[in-house]
């Protein structure tokens, strides 16, 4: 930490007698001294947490902008009847505030720990992978049903039907979006799910957001820095780490290699399983992943991953990190087409395979060279070897 952060000198005080100076110097010597007991993973763990609690903080307000421009767009399709310009704008508004919800999701995504895990929150978030089409099954359900849909009744069905998935197939899949522009009643309950889905979105959301703003909260979670390794709780560092190595292997296994095929019997490419087919929204998350990934690494407006290391004498480890993390990124800006159409064009999968090498590249990384760097022992990871 910058021994401006520690405390602050002033000036005025440039003339004042001899005593006083040399009581101001012994409390400076005073500060500096506790200021040097913080260590450097408790300054890195402490700036992530105020972080994380403010990227919960945008998730949150994205999830209550997307609520309120589904009520507007529902409210708008009562008023026209059938399909209008206007309605037809108010969707693409609905479509919009989805995938901003959905990009500060990506964002955030990364922290498999804390109160994210401890009700299964982020699946209620996001039910992805979704293999066997569970959430159109789900829906479609709720939708066939004669009783009013509320909140409640998205509170009381599966987490399948809670979150951005469920959302995504009401917003942007063409069968459900050309019976909003119908005057019928399947239509008029396909807008009581959507913003009953968001309600439920946004009371999830705020749960966990208010876990980290509590600063109570932050600090007993920052303060297990300081445990030992061989203790059973995981330490707040080895909580940060694991997860940065989990989101890597997840975007490695089941961001692409489930379309590539990788995880198939068959071995066979399949769009479908890509994360945001239906809203081709595929590529934009494994590049937020990657760039939140980058800025836990450097982060000029606080204590980073780089700094931490720096203070180990491991700053190689981030600059290499850092240069995957870019050669990645370069990757995917080179893909031209949807994640779900690029999987079965031959010049695109050929960029994909190397993408997909790419991510096992910067994992080895994270694994032999941060962990140990970080001196922190990972467990077994379930989507190593994938």
């Amino acid at each position: 930490m910058n021994m401006k952060h520690c405390y602050s000198s002033d000036k005025n005080n440039a003339a004042t007698i001899y005593m006083l100076r040399i009581l101001s110097v012994l409390a400076l010597v005073m500060m500096s001294v506790g200021c040097e007991r913080v260590s450097p993973e408790e300054k890195w763990v402490s700036a992530l947490s105020t972080r994380i609690a403010a990227d919960y903080a945008d998730l949150f307000h994205h999830s209550q902008l997307l609520v309120e421009s589904a009520n507007r767009f529902c409210e708008a399709k009562r008023q026209s009847g059938d399909g209008t310009v206007a309605l037809s704008a108010e969707l693409s508004t609905v479509q919009i505030e989805w995938r901003r919800t959905m990009g500060a999701w990506q964002h955030i995504q990364w922290v498999r720990f804390g109160p994210m895990v401890e009700n299964n929150d982020d699946w209620k978030i996001q039910f992805w992978p979704d293999k066997k089409n569970i959430v159109s099954r789900k829906v479609q359900q709720i939708l066939d049903k004669e009783n009013k849909i509320d909140q409640q009744v998205v509170a009381d069905a599966s987490v399948v039907v809670q979150g951005l998935s469920a959302l995504e197939l009401l917003l942007f899949d063409a069968e459900y979006v050309a019976l909003f522009y119908q005057n019928a009643k399947p239509s008029e309950r396909q807008c009581q799910l959507i913003v009953a889905i968001g309600e439920q979105l946004v009371s999830t959301i705020e749960r966990v957001k208010s876990q980290w703003q509590d600063q109570n909260y932050r600090n007993s979670w920052v303060a297990t820095v300081n445990q030992e390794q061989e203790s059973l709780a995981p330490s707040a560092l080895t909580d940060v780490v694991a997860a940065m190595l989990t989101q890597m292997e997840k975007l490695k296994a089941d961001k692409l290699g489930g379309p590539l095929g990788y995880k198939n019997r068959s071995k066979q490419p399949n769009g479908y399983f890509s994360e945001g087919w239906r809203s081709n929204s595929s590529l934009d998350n494994i590049k937020t992943n990657l760039l939140a990934l980058q800025i836990l690494i450097s982060n000029q407006d606080s204590y980073d991953l780089r700094r931490l290391l720096d203070a180990k004498d491991s700053d190689a480890v981030a600059n290499d990190i850092e240069s995957s993390i870019n050669e990645i990124l370069n990757v995917v800006a080179t893909i031209d087409k949807p994640l779900n159409e690029a999987v079965t064009d031959v010049g695109s999968r050929v960029q994909l395979e190397e993408l997909h090498l790419a991510v096992g590249n910067l994992n080895s990384q994270l694994k032999t060279r941060l962990s140990p760097a970080l001196g922190i022992t990972l467990g077994f990871n379930s989507n190593d070897g994938d």
